[in-house]
């Protein structure tokens, strides 16, 4: 935590109005103090905690600093503010405290106000207050109100009040719904880095969803590979579309697994898969599949990307937990692992996004819903029917343990989170309703290949085999 010479430069160089105090010189800081350099060892220490140790600087030292700073700003060539507190500089330096010491601060403030040299362009205020009280602080700012240029603070664009207002609105809307909200599933305080519109459509289709589940409605999940999939996809009464780049392959005539291969950027997929299905789903959630591995993306800054385009919520996906053995192993030891995907489910609940993820067993289940993750996806292995489905996976039978399972360990955690059955033999209408009617607490079912591969091979095949049907004699 050293200051080096180079302490103010850029600041000064690029003319940046500056507003400039003294918080903590009243501290030098080490590390455990059993490291502390033996001549420091008889001084003033206070062990913050076992790793850093702090120690109180003098009035010689204090001098030492003030100098520093006023051959900084002595040649600065912007405006610059000195503000300071007479009363303290730390919170360890106010009377009672550890470094309470009024000699060597008051020899710091003097110090300062006499080698700056007070002019129009470089002010030295001085301060009864502390330098944590609330009135010092706003010296602070109307200080920096006062170098700043005008237009920075003063005038203000109609379009920018607007927005202001529009947020504060939203906000108190948001208050009051969140009030109103029997199931209390979406406390303010669990979303830190949500903006009041995104939280709001997650409230609004939690809400909705909520409501069939008490009505004894399924939930019904699909994924989209193409804009026309979305549409009527929409049209048949879906309630939540998931955009992810095997659905793309799918629909291309690959099997799904082709998405956890090294054919495509995944996430790039999905943000042109956006252009295509968003403007064609008036109404219905629609998600992104996150490959939340993905090294070459910075998640938080992607995961705002995918919020301005227009989704409301995310998947994991691509996932780690359709490969297993030695290399699951493998990615897990070199950092590509599950925990990255528990990880990006926690930082898009953050931000209010509405999060659905997979889990392949009760111990990822536990995971995604600590991360907060409002619905989870049992997981069943890749879809079985159809001419490019898998051939290896559970059977129906162990498939209802399995999701009872992953359903159990979440329930545990949430109770309030709703769990949908996906993949591997549950493949059709029929499939699901011999689950869900077989488990407890288990909401409805997802599908990707079976909401638009099977349908689009049936459909397309039977149409086909009626055209050649007829006779031209």
């Amino acid at each position: 935590m050293a200051c080096d010479s180079s302490r103010f430069d850029v600041i000064l160089e690029k003319k940046i109005p500056l507003v400039l105090s003294v918080g903590a010189l009243d501290m030098v800081n080490f590390g455990p103090k059993t490291i502390i350099p033996p001549e420091f060892q008889q001084r003033k220490i206070h062990e913050h905690n076992e790793q850093v140790s702090l120690m109180r600087t003098t009035v010689g030292e204090n001098k030492k600093f003030a100098a520093f700073i006023a051959e900084k700003l002595n040649k600065a060539s912007s405006r610059v503010c000195v503000c300071l507190p007479e009363k303290g500089v730390s919170a360890l330096d106010a009377p009672g405290k550890a470094f309470y010491d009024p000699e060597a601060t008051s020899c710091l403030t003097h110090e300062l106000q006499m080698l700056l040299e007070n002019s129009e362009r470089c002010q030295v205020k001085v301060f009864p207050y502390h330098i944590n009280d609330l009135e010092f602080a706003n010296a602070l700012v109307d200080s920096f109100l006062e170098i700043s240029p005008k237009s920075r603070h003063v005038e203000c664009q109609p379009d920018e009040s607007k927005s202001v207002q529009d947020i504060q609105n939203d906000n108190a809307a948001l208050q009051k719904y969140s009030s109103s909200n029997r199931e209390n599933f979406s406390r303010l305080n669990d979303f830190p880095n949500a903006k009041p519109e995104t939280l709001q459509k997650r409230i609004v289709i939690l809400q909705k969803l909520k409501d069939q589940i008490s009505k004894g409605k399924p939930i019904i999940g699909a994924g989209a590979g193409t804009g026309i999939s979305a549409k009527f996809e929409e049209a048949g009464g879906v309630d939540l579309i998931v955009l992810y780049n095997s659905g793309r392959f799918r629909m291309a005539g690959r099997g799904s697994l082709a998405g956890l291969l090294p054919f495509a950027d995944a996430n790039a997929i999905v943000l042109e898969m956006a252009n295509e299905v968003l403007p064609v789903v008036k109404e219905v959630a629609v998600l992104a599949g996150v490959c939340a591995t993905d090294p070459f993306r910075r998640m938080d800054n992607f995961l705002k990307q995918l919020e301005s385009v227009g989704f409301c919520g995310v998947q994991n996906f691509p996932t780690v937990g359709l490969f297993d053995g030695n290399f699951r192993q493998n990615l897990e030891e070199t950092g590509m692992g599950f925990s990255l995907e528990v990880e990006m489910i926690a930082t898009a609940h953050r931000m209010g996004l509405l999060t659905t993820p997979y889990a392949f067993c009760p111990d990822e289940a536990v995971a995604m819903a600590e991360a907060g993750a409002d619905i989870i996806v049992a997981h069943m292995g890749l879809t079985t029917s159809g001419s490019i489905g898998a051939k290896t996976a559970v059977s129906l039978e162990e498939s209802v343990a399995c999701v009872q399972a992953i359903a159990d360990a979440t329930h545990r955690i949430n109770p309030d989170a709703i769990v949908l059955c996906h993949g591997g033999p549950v493949s059709g209408p029929e499939e699901a309703a011999y689950v869900l009617k077989r488990t407890r607490g288990v909401h409805g079912f997802y599908g990707a290949s079976s909401m638009e591969r099977l349908p689009v091979e049936q459909a397309i095949t039977a149409t086909v085999q009626q055209y050649k049907s007829i006779s031209i004699e």
